[in-house]
């Protein structure tokens, strides 16, 4: 199955469900691992696309208050 730029595939063994890039590349740490189907791993990578436009405003990173 492909979703937002994933793969979503069987891992072969036990029924889990794994993500993978499409092409080449690697999958992001936050989306390794394994997933019992694969509306879960569907959320995992909405989760993970709405937090990494989180602080961005016009294409610019936005000042998060560190310091």
């Amino acid at each position: 199955m492909d979703y937002k730029g994933y793969k979503i595939q069987g891992d072969g063994t036990f029924g889990l469900y794994e993500v993978k890039p499409q092409g080449r590349g690697t999958v992001p740490k936050p989306l390794r691992g394994k997933y019992t189907n694969t509306r879960e791993a569907c959320e995992a990578i909405d989760r993970y696309e709405s937090s990494k436009d989180k602080g961005r405003k016009n294409g610019k990173t936005t000042d998060q208050g560190g310091d």
